[in-house]
């Protein structure tokens, strides 16, 4: 191995790290987001906001990280899929951080201004499968699995049926009540997207074309 190549799989491990980290990260906000929704919780709530900004910066550390591999080493083939699909990935978790936050902050308006406020058990559903669908995101990214990466871009069309049956769910609910359920749905179901997105990234890093074409 020559130098160059050794100091090019050293830049490579570490962008495996940090995206390895960004991805536990926002694992844990999305969960400690469904906790605190669930109980009103506002010290987990606050937690997940806090996330945020290490998110961020984990974000920004990613980036920097693909453009001075990119400079440096003029990467080719696989490689190059993998650092530039890296930002995209760290790009998409970076977002689906930005919605648990919004969770949060809803969790926490509710908890000061709704405290009898009952969702929709949709809404406890979607998240359920939401959080299902990251943690097979998570597995599928880990161990470079082509198969369950279709596997769980095709649990899309699951959040997808769910978030209609959301906004058609209306009897028996306050108008306040009927909008967040509204706004919990949305924003799940962009988790539930930008997690299709990862899913169609790990596709493209270990094979070079896109998940659409192996269906």
């Amino acid at each position: 191995m020559t130098d160059e190549r050794r100091h090019f799989e050293k830049e490579f491990s570490l962008l495996r790290a940090e995206l390895s980290k960004m991805v536990s990260l926002v694992s844990d906000s999305i969960e400690m987001a469904s906790v605190s929704f669930e109980n009103l919780d506002r010290t987990l709530a606050k937690k997940v906001i806090d996330l945020d900004d290490e998110i961020d910066n984990l974000d920004r550390e990613i980036e920097d990280i693909v453009l001075d591999v990119i400079a440096r080493f003029n990467p080719l083939g696989k490689d190059l899929r993998y650092v530039i699909a890296a930002m995209k990935l760290a790009n998409n978790l970076e977002r689906i951080g930005d919605h648990a936050c919004n969770f949060a902050e809803k969790t926490l308006w509710i908890s000061e201004n709704m405290p009898e406020f009952k969702p929709s058990l949709l809404i406890k559903d979607m998240f359920g499968e939401v959080i299902n669908m990251l943690q097979k995101t998570v597995s599928a990214f880990s161990r470079r699995d082509i198969d369950l990466a279709v596997e769980t871009w095709r649990m899309d069309d699951v959040i997808d049926e769910l978030d209609k049956k959301i906004n058609n769910d209306v009897e028996g609910f306050e108008p306040h009540t009927l909008v967040l359920n509204v706004l919990f749905a949305r924003d799940l179901e962009r988790v539930a997207d930008h997690l299709t997105n990862i899913c169609e990234e790990i596709v493209f890093i270990e094979t070079g074309k896109e998940l659409r074409s192996l269906l």
